[in-house]
């Protein structure tokens, strides 16, 4: 059957007064969440942890939870390694929110080598706007040179379609090593969770002193500088030790990007905040792994007050209004 044949209904959460402690203005992007809902796709068999259930209903009343208007802002869903390569979720979740009319586009994960010119034809027109390689969600080793190579490959593939994108996520020393093929790639591409450059809680004691001399900061910087790169202000508990402080470590990295590249920055909520790839070997995979508790709205008001008010409305608004349309 068809996706047509089988498309989701949307349920849409009844509104619920805004507070004042809901930072997000209004036509914001999130640029990054995602939807895990078994009841539309299966998972992936061999996949690197299967994650408990966050349905698009529980998704939409989130964005209207940080909302300062109590209305659904623009979304981009992002496809989550535990479907692999099968975007069946991804689709349904688009085609009905495409029909009840709201602004959504998606990040797909696709085998460069099998997919037809029809299929990505289909994901552009409900909305994708790129691919993204995630070489962080299964805590393996990483290989540098494979992942140049399907890197290459993948934009290759892509670029003949309009606005698409590459979405990468990779530790943060892999840029300096990057730097030069990202420079020569046909499309862009947008650098996950702060390009994977850590605050110092997470950083070696030589380097907590002076977090942007980390390896991989100025490459990443650099690429940015030459709008090759966009990157995402996203998933800071993936970058940051300090929970009790909502990962403020974060601050001078964020501070240094808006400084240097406002134009450049993307912000994401990386909703539902799945868990770390370094802790799911020998992990049983018929357990659900739980997600991490994360108070969204604390983290917003360290973002927003850690930015300029023109930094903070070219993140959320200017910037992916460019990129994603």
């Amino acid at each position: 059957m068809s996706l047509t044949q089988q498309e989701t209904k949307i349920t849409t959460p009844k509104h619920c007064p805004a507070s004042e402690s809901h930072l997000l203005p209004s036509d914001s992007f999130d640029t990054h969440v995602h939807v895990f809902d078994p009841r539309l796709g299966s998972y992936a068999t061999g996949r690197a942890y299967t994650p408990d259930d966050a349905p698009l209903e529980s998704l939409l009343a989130f964005n209207k939870s940080i909302s300062v208007t109590g209305k659904l802002g623009k979304i981009v869903l992002v496809q989550p390694s535990p479907y692999k390569t099968d975007c069946t979720v991804l689709m349904r979740c688009l085609q009905g929110l495409q029909r009840e009319g709201h602004n959504a586009y998606g990040i797909a994960v696709i085998n460069v080598d099998t997919v037809s010119d029809h299929m990505l034809r289909g994901m552009h027109k409900l909305g994708v706007r790129g691919i993204r390689l995630n070489f962080q969600a299964d805590g393996k080793e990483f290989d540098v040179l494979s992942t140049v190579i399907q890197l290459q490959k993948a934009a290759q593939r892509i670029c003949h379609l309009p606005g698409w994108m590459i979405q990468l996520f990779v530790p943060s020393w892999t840029w300096d090593i990057f730097h030069g093929c990202i420079r020569t790639l046909p499309v862009p591409v947008i650098a996950d969770h702060l390009g994977g450059i850590l605050g110092p809680s997470k950083l070696p004691p030589q380097l907590r002193d002076v977090p942007l001399s980390q390896p991989g900061f100025h490459s990443l910087l650099s690429l940015a500088k030459q709008s090759r790169v966009f990157i995402k202000i996203s998933g800071l508990y993936r970058v940051s030790a300090l929970n009790e402080s909502h990962f403020d470590d974060a601050r001078p990295i964020i501070q240094a990007l808006a400084r240097e590249v406002p134009c450049q920055l993307i912000w994401g909520s990386d909703w539902p905040h799945t868990g770390d790839g370094s802790n799911r070997l020998n992990r049983d995979i018929n357990v659900k792994e739980p997600f991490q508790p994360i108070d969204n709205e604390a983290i917003l008001r360290n973002v927003k007050n850690w930015l300029t008010d023109e930094a903070w409305q070219k993140m959320l608004k200017d910037n992916p209004g460019r990129i994603f349309h």
